[in-house]
């Protein structure tokens, strides 16, 4: 019996031996980070391609420009497939459960032209920025027809404006946010009935003094040619937990080009890294990828973890909720795992999804240790597991002991637990000024605390003895002119 179980042990052993297993040299791109000097310096590979998904592996043609992705809560995938006017409806397993083409609305027949933005809430019914139909169509789950919220009207609406919707998403309160081709003014603001309430969260306005200059010395024929002072537009977003907006902006060189909306329109989105997100800080001035990152989309975890595509350099990068940015991973390119013109990002699981529009295929990626151990600490701290949270980041220092936001995590998981000397060890090799400050103050203030009785005896005792050696110096100097005037 001992013999069969050895046996069978040494069988399993041997196939799981088989089973390919990625690792960090199989990546098809270098992983790498910033340090405190916004140097790029080598960094373990947080995520690695596991699988490519095209149309004609799942049996129902070639995808043809694929412009959205949507992870609805049970784990269903819902792949706007702009190109072929179609959306594909898949299980978490990658299994076609149904395939949306057109639908009735009135008795009749009608289809998406070129959609661009796809949404499903809670409920499961689907929503489609249609955009070349000028409308957003609400579907049930199995694809039939609920309504169309089409042009707002209002007089807040500027003239010339034209309503081309992109990207869709709704809030808990059924709040529908719609994103325009186009649009300075904001996003577009719709309550639970379709009916438009207003624009929220207007871009600033990009000033240059030097086009200023001359638009103030210009005659009125040369202003009208000149380029206008015109808001930023925005191009994505996405909602966290507590409903706020996250937004991305294809501004190159923007500095604000991700943004966290509150409910009346204010950028929120903390910045407290070494740097604000941005994306790329190393980046050449010339050729054709000559300039910084420009993001497309964006995803917002449960915890607090956002990740943001680059469709100009081809990359992910993750940041978290105070803004340090995470890990980098990604690459142009055409073998799997790389992108050509990357479009939409999605979370699925622990795996990250993103579409190739040029490529008309799926991109899934999994974490490697280094990349769960800093998704697992990140995590636990949002939940106010402290412990857990100190653990997860020594295990990824243990894999780079060069990660600086390693020593800050500790740090922080330290302070909440009211460790702050040890604290301050951490934050001081993390290079985190303020977090070193918050530190230093409160374990001075605990030190004052502890030795309070003493260092008020000692200064009782100084006092009077001050006080004391006063008295003595004057009793002796009377003596003194005493005895010399007798």
């Amino acid at each position: 019996m001992n013999t069969k179980r050895l046996c069978f042990a040494l069988l399993l052993a041997m196939i799981l031996s088989a089973i390919p297993v990625p690792s960090a040299e199989a990546a098809p791109y270098k992983g790498y980070n910033y340090n405190y000097w916004g140097e790029a310096t080598p960094s373990p590979v947080p995520y690695l391609p596991s699988r490519v998904i095209d149309g004609k592996q799942l049996g129902i043609g070639h995808f043809q420009a694929p412009e959205d992705i949507f992870v609805a809560g049970d784990g269903t995938v819902y792949l706007l497939d702009s190109g072929n006017g179609r959306i594909v409806c898949m299980d978490d397993k990658w299994n076609v459960i149904r395939v949306i083409r057109q639908f009735h609305k009135d008795g009749k027949e009608e289809t998406f032209n070129k959609p661009r933005g796809i949404f499903v809430s809670d409920s499961g019914h689907i929503f489609v920025a249609d955009t070349e139909n000028r409308r957003v169509i609400e579907l049930t789950g199995d694809g039939t027809f609920v309504r169309e919220i089409g042009e707002p009207k209002s007089d807040v609406i500027r003239q010339g404006f034209e309503y081309f919707p992109i990207k869709i998403a709704l809030d808990k309160a059924k709040r529908i946010y719609v994103v325009g081709r186009g649009v300075f003014d904001g996003i577009m603001e719709f309550d639970a009935d379709g009916m438009f309430t207003g624009f929220t969260g207007t871009n600033k306005v990009k000033f240059n003094p030097i086009d200023y200059f001359w638009k103030m010395v210009s005659t009125r024929a040369q202003r009208e040619k000149m380029e206008l002072f015109i808001p930023i537009e925005f191009n994505n977003l996405d909602l966290d937990e507590d409903g706020f907006i996250y937004t991305t902006t294809s501004e190159v060189n923007s500095n604000t080009p991700i943004q966290r909306l509150n409910p009346t329109g204010t950028d929120v989105l903390r910045r407290e890294g070494y740097y604000n997100p941005l994306g790329d800080l190393e980046y050449s001035y010339v050729g054709d990828n000559r300039g910084g990152s420009v993001f497309v989309d964006i995803d917002v975890s449960d915890y607090g973890l956002y990740s943001a595509l680059d469709s100009k350099k081809g990359r992910v990068f993750t940041y978290s909720d105070d803004g340090d940015l995470l890990y980098v991973f990604g690459q142009n390119g055409k073998q799997a795992g790389t992108f050509k013109t990357p479009v939409a990002i999605d979370r699925l699981g622990e795996q990250l999804i993103v579409v190739d529009r040029d490529l008309n295929r799926i991109n899934v990626f999994e974490p490697t240790e280094f990349g769960r151990s800093v998704n697992e600490a990140v995590k636990q701290y949002y939940l106010g597991k402290e412990e857990q949270s100190a653990e997860a980041w020594k295990k990824v220092l243990k894999l780079n002991a060069n990660y600086e936001i390693a020593y800050i995590g500790i740090g922080k998981a330290l302070l909440r637990q009211g460790k702050n000397e040890e604290a301050m060890e951490y934050f001081h090799h993390g290079m985190s000024r303020k977090y070193y400050s918050k530190a230093y103050e409160r374990y001075r203030k605990e030190v004052m605390r502890e030795h309070f009785g003493t260092v008020m005896t000692c200064a009782l005792i100084a006092a009077i003895a001050i006080i004391g050696f006063a008295y003595f110096r004057r009793s002796r100097k009377a003596r003194r002119l005493s005895a010399h005037v007798h």
